[in-house]
């Protein structure tokens, strides 16, 4: 018996960033012999062990044949008699095909350190057409990794659209779906993830709604020279440099889908896109499992993220129900966060990189004001009156105040 580290770890190892997970394979070995060792199963399609000690999985070299359309329609070989090379030929790309023995020695039996130095993604065999899973974690990766100067191999991308114009995307999992597309967008560069599936064709089966948006050119007042899914692109792309948060990058990414229902002469803004948004999120949340963090924070942007445009403009009370609607008050994190996504999309609207995003501290002062009220002293100053009257009367009377000295000083 004997193991070895495996894929991702190998792959960070040699390009000199940090590893979270460590990955190993045991050639040599069978599920009765790891058991008596300690070892606990926890795989269902195929043995994968915790090590008794480090709880980090080891999985028995296996080799795969695939039986029918699909993700998981494969046999699985684990016999003993498997070898290391006959693992990892199995495996999706060649970054992600070496293996490293308990001395440090690398086997490489597919160019994979090559390719590192090459900068390319690129499939170990003609297998990878057999996953389709596989032509959305390739965009990912290279979501990942085109920060080091890495593209994808044109072959691999013709696989990859081969794919995608086959009926094999429409098999994945929702839940698989989604945490491919929720690792791409926790990348450096998840926009990059998108660009690539609607290159090779995945993006219109996988996020239909999304696709649609560009063919759809940019309402007046807006970059005249990009549609709205380059616009959707680059809100993303905004977002990642202000925020971590992938419900922040999701929000900015979908925020104006509904556009993708309407294409008005001259680039108008269809009247109900905020309305067939609200409608759109709300079923792709449904059919690809996104957390409520997610959604909720995608359909507040999508509903009020038009009225952060004219925020200076808007009434006591209009601004009152703005901050009533977001919540605001009792989730402020939340809040924080739909600010953010706002001001991504309004950098990617104007191409103003440097913004000075005036409205968010605009309207964060506002909350701040009302939030301060001591709500226990208020109500015992006027008994006579509805609580619930009496507080929103205050909050406007201050918002008032604060608003008229605030448009007086500019």
């Amino acid at each position: 018996m004997k193991t070895y580290l495996v894929g991702g770890a190998v792959r960070d190892k040699l390009l000199g960033v940090q590893t979270k997970d460590r990955d190993w394979v045991v050639i040599g070995a069978s599920p009765s012999s790891m058991t008596e060792l300690g070892y606990r199963q926890v795989g269902k399609d195929f043995p994968v062990f915790l090590h008794p000690d480090t709880k980090e999985e080891y999985a028995l070299a296996r080799t795969e044949r695939k039986t029918g359309i699909g993700h998981t329609a494969f046999d699985f070989n684990i016999s003993s008699k498997v070898t290391l090379e006959e693992d990892l030929e199995r495996r999706d790309l060649t970054i992600n095909a070496m293996a490293e023995d308990h001395n440090g020695n690398l086997i490489d039996p597919f160019g994979g350190l090559s390719d590192i130095k090459n900068k390319l993604l690129r499939h170990v065999s003609e297998a990878f057409i057999e996953d389709p899973l596989r032509v959305l974690r390739v965009a990912r990766f290279y979501a990942k990794l085109s920060s080091f100067g890495f593209n994808i191999s044109p072959d691999t991308l013709k696989l990859m659209s081969d794919v995608s114009h086959s009926s094999e995307l429409k098999t994945l999992s929702a839940e698989r779906i989604w945490q491919e597309f929720k690792a791409a967008l926790a990348t450096p560069s998840p926009e990059k993830f998108i660009s690539t599936l609607r290159k090779c064709g995945a993006l219109k089966a996988i996020l239909p709604e999304l696709d649609d948006l560009f063919r759809v050119p940019q309402p007046k007042g807006h970059r005249s020279e990009i549609n709205t899914g380059m616009q959707a692109l680059m809100s993303l792309q905004v977002a990642s440099g202000l925020s971590d948060e992938t419900s922040v990058r999701y929000a900015s990414l979908m925020h104006d889908v509904g556009r993708g229902l309407t294409n008005q002469p001259g680039g108008s803004s269809h009247p109900d896109h905020q309305a067939l948004g609200l409608e759109l999120l709300s079923k792709t949340a449904k059919r690809l499992c996104v957390p409520n963090e997610h959604s909720a924070l995608a359909a507040l942007v999508c509903e009020h993220h038009i009225k952060m445009q004219t925020l200076d403009k808007l009434r006591a009370d209009e601004l009152l129900s703005l901050i009533e609607s977001l919540d605001a008050i009792r989730r402020p994190e939340r809040f924080k966060k739909f600010m953010t996504v706002c001001e991504a999309t309004t950098r990617a609207r104007t191409g103003l990189e440097n913004l000075k995003y005036v409205h968010a501290k605009f309207l964060s002062r506002i909350l701040e004001i009302i939030s301060e009220v001591d709500v226990k002293a208020l109500m015992n100053s006027r008994p006579e009156k509805d609580p619930k009257d009496l507080l929103r009367q205050h909050r406007l009377e201050l918002i008032t105040t604060f608003i008229t000295k605030s448009r007086k000083s500019v």
